[in-house]
């Protein structure tokens, strides 16, 4: 091996000026032990199909290791019933030459991720690339798209992009999404030669995928992500009415025409809600109630295995609100640049759109106006917000690990958001929320206010003295219940949350711990139980994997206890 990166040194170093470190590619292609161990494990329980057709179930490739465990699954599961092969795709440009070689050595050598997609079954790997057939279409509709957006106002201009469709495949707001997040703006600016580009490498990365997907009979797509351009093949796929799912450590989604966000089950909660047991819906909201409670406490992640502080600490700052007798409003803001879109379009393109509105209302309205931000606020989002109150000054910025008690003590009228857990927070402690989104978490519910348009947003906003919401508790508690107790995270492990801490924390799932820890909780039971849920979940067609799929509701005496004990138990439904 010493020899054979010592010819790797001199080919990189002699006639070819590549800035790249021999020390880094052995690093990508070492594997550790415990990987070397899940790769064995996954060569024991997971074979090729015998003779595949031409059908091909198509797997992202990426090194997001707790989700390679649901992707081995459900990839294989999904073979067998198409009789097709498994390829696993990178579904971002590699555009350093560094990483095209790394990238090319670890196919070579099976290293890590690769080797780690092999062992499951993967048949074969490749890269999405812009082509010269490709770029060639995608110049032409790039100066169609900006000639057609000319004239429009700033703000029509992304309403168009974030609709924008290609042949009839929904893929606007993919590309909206992924050019605030790649390059950290709070909104589009179409006159950015930066955006311009962009979106022409977009629709060029549109065109390789449709061209793929023409030419090759694509039975399944197992993809991370509902949002970005990582998700082009699923918006494909669903045009194409093909199997396609997103899958993680916690939750698989089937997705389709008619819903191609994952996580938006929040649109069905009171009619599954009222086929449970009535054992089971008094039971669920009584310990909705009791974590909602131990939140208010100041207690971290309750229900948010990713949060590291609390938004609801006891007192720590002076006062908070000006006292007046004028009405108070709070903006309860988010992160400008990760996916505004995750569930789908919201009344502003935005969140900064959202923002701007806002401003320009307090311009309108005699109201005193305040801002926070999330006390685990993404970098970039405070240098936003202080440039936005200079034009706004009427706004003022409240600390971030300000507490939502102390904020509703002072006397806070309203609290607005698009699609924030804030909704069913300050419901819960009596006061009124407005949300800026039909496609917001607590939209089948009358605890908060809804507009659907613009309009209706703006009149509610210049009427406050109008507004009359008569909250209901237990339908918050029902709310809870249903998103985050009969939704479990324990669909692999017994207990998620307690395998993240032994893990240091949510980011541990993303190092080779999460090997271990699998191959520790394994067993042939669990396995079985894993593939026969999984085979009825596609078989039902149903939107997400849950409890019914892996254990049946018997029509016997006494049912209500033991479904009761099955949801609310610590262990999941392995």
């Amino acid at each position: 091996m010493k020899k054979l990166f010592a010819k790797f040194r001199i080919i990189f170093n002699y006639g070819y000026k590549i800035p790249i470190r021999i020390n880094t590619i052995y690093q990508s292609i070492i594997q550790s032990e415990v990987v070397s161990n899940y790769i064995a494990h996954n060569k024991k329980i997971f074979h090729k199909q015998d003779k595949p057709t031409k059908a091909i179930i198509l797997c992202e490739l990426n090194n997001m290791h707790s989700a390679h465990i649901s992707y081995s699954y459900l990839s294989n599961i999904l073979a067998k019933k198409y009789n097709a092969k498994i390829l696993a795709y990178a579904p971002r440009l590699i555009r350093s030459i560094n990483l095209k070689i790394i990238f090319k050595l670890k196919t070579v050598f099976r290293a890590n991720e690769i080797a780690v997609y092999k062992s499951f079954g993967v048949d074969n790997f490749f890269c999405v690339q812009v082509l010269a057939e490709n770029k060639r279409k995608s110049i032409v509709l790039k100066e169609k798209i900006l000639k057609e957006t000319r004239a429009l106002s700033n703000r029509d201009k992304k309403y168009y992009l974030e609709n924008l469709k290609i042949n009839g495949v929904w893929i606007g707001d993919l590309f909206y999404d992924t050019y605030l997040m790649t390059y950290e703006q709070p909104t589009i600016d179409f006159d950015d030669g930066r955006f311009v580009r962009f979106l022409e490498e977009s629709l060029a990365l549109y065109y390789f995928w449709e061209n793929y997907f023409n030419r090759n009979d694509i039975k399944g797509v197992v993809v991370s992500h509902c949002v970005y351009n990582i998700a082009i093949p699923l918006r494909i796929a669903v045009f194409k009415n093909i199997s396609v799912f997103q899958a993680t450590s916690v939750a698989i989604y089937r997705l389709g025409s008619n819903n191609c966000f994952a996580y938006s089950d929040f649109h069905y909660y009171p009619e599954m809600f009222t086929k449970l047991p009535n054992a089971v819906q008094i039971a669920g909201k009584t310990e909705a109630k009791s974590r909602i409670e131990r939140r208010f406490k100041g207690e971290v992640g309750v229900d948010m295995t990713y949060s590291t502080k609390s938004a609801f600490s006891q007192f720590s700052h002076d006062r908070l609100l000006q006292p007046s007798t004028r009405k108070k409003i709070l903006i309860a803001t988010h992160c400008f640049f990760d996916s505004p879109h995750s569930y789908g379009n919201n009344i502003f393109p935005d969140i900064y759109e959202w923002l701007e509105f806002l401003g320009e209302m307090t311009l309108r309205t005699d109201y005193d106006w305040y801002i926070k931000t999330h006390p685990d606020y993404w970098s970039g989002t405070m240098r936003v917000i202080k440039d936005f109150l200079k034009k706004y000054p009427k706004i003022t910025l409240l600390p971030s690990n300000a507490s939502h008690h102390q904020i509703i003590n002072e006397g806070v009228d309203v609290a607005l958001t698009v699609w924030g857990t804030i909704g069913f927070e300050y419901a819960a402690l009596g006061v009124p929320v407005i949300n800026c989104s039909l496609n917001n978490p607590h939209i089948a519910y009358e605890f908060n206010l809804h507009p659907d348009s613009v309009q209706k947003y703006e009149k509610l906003l210049l009427e406050l003295d109008s507004i009359q919401l008569k909250i209901d508790k237990e339908k918050i508690y029902e709310y809870y219940f249903m998103n985050k107790i009969y939704n479990s995270d324990n669909i692999f492990f017994d207990d998620w949350a307690a395998t993240l801490k032994e893990m240091g924390g949510y980011s541990g799932q993303f190092t080779d711990k999460m090997y271990g820890q699998w191959i520790k909780v394994w067993s042939e039971e669990r396995h079985h139980s894993i593939v026969s849920a999984m085979d009825r979940f596609i078989d039902e067609n149903d939107f997400r994997l849950g409890y019914q799929h892996f254990t049946r509701m018997p029509a016997v005496a006494g049912f209500e206890e033991k479904w009761l004990k099955f949801m609310l138990a610590k262990s999941g439904p392995c």
